[in-house]
């Protein structure tokens, strides 16, 4: 009998992760595919589902809007998928949809501490991105002065905090 036929949803998934972190990105693909194919619901018992990691690879091929679908996809099944939220936000921000992205990452922000996997200064940083981007400078300043104080060190805070400033300064 064919292996492929009588592999279950989370043997693909098991092996759309093995694949994943080799990385064969083709070989992920298939799996986690056929995952959806088998059960398009599918949680793998840690809560992992195959549209995030489907959703990984079209962002890291360039597939944006691929990528958003799937995060969406992901976002169905939990709408406080971390990673998803994370991945959807990031996906928003290339494409200029601001609104999207900081909904996204605010969103991240509603997960407790003790759940949350992403360092807040990360987020704090994109959601000042975001803000900086659209040159809503006094937002822009204040998220990321919050991510400053988190990680004080971190030269790309910093250099945002700088550049905030000096735009609020140029600006009449």
């Amino acid at each position: 009998m064919d292996k492929e036929i009588t592999l279950s949803a989370t043997d693909w998934f098991n092996e759309g992760l093995k694949c994943f972190k080799k990385p064969d990105g083709i070989g992920a693909v298939r799996a986690f595919e056929a995952v959806v194919e088998i059960d398009p619901a599918y949680r793998h018992e840690d809560g992992d589902n195959p549209y995030f990691y489907l959703g990984k690879i079209s962002e890291i091929e360039g597939r944006i809007d691929d990528a958003v679908l799937l995060y969406s996809r992901a976002l169905t099944l939990d709408s406080y998928d971390e990673e998803s939220l994370i991945g959807r936000g990031s996906c928003y921000t290339v494409k200029k949809n601001h609104e999207g992205a900081l909904a996204d990452f605010k969103k991240v922000l509603d997960i407790p501490p003790e759940s949350r996997n992403a360092p807040l200064q990360y987020l704090l940083f994109a959601i000042a991105e975001n803000y900086r981007q659209q040159k809503d400078f006094p937002n822009a300043l204040h998220w990321g002065e919050k991510a400053l104080l988190e990680d004080p060190d971190n030269y790309r805070h910093r250099e945002l905090v700088d550049e905030v400033k000096k735009q609020m300064r140029d600006v009449p």
